[in-house]
């Protein structure tokens, strides 16, 4: 019984420091759903962030088949960068 309460004592920060990390792994979850509707649905602009990425990205168009910034509706208020 000694064993078990000297290992309990032991991890105990382990544990706890284990729980803080999955909590900031859900938030960071949950982030990225609500950032991915955001922009499905408009709600964020993302077409000048998208210009800023390296070529090599393999699934997307080349910078040049992107709008100018110029190109970007001034109601577009939540551009991501």
């Amino acid at each position: 019984m000694a064993i078990v309460a000297h290992s309990d004592a032991a991890t105990a920060q382990l544990q706890q420091t284990i729980a803080h990390i999955q909590s900031e792994i859900d938030l960071l979850r949950e982030y990225r759903t609500r950032l991915t509707a955001d922009v499905v649905t408009g709600k964020v602009d993302v077409r000048v962030a998208a210009k800023r990425l390296p070529a090599e990205a393999e699934n997307l168009p080349p910078a040049d088949d992107l709008p100018d910034d110029e190109d970007v509706p001034e109601e577009a208020d939540d551009v991501v960068e």
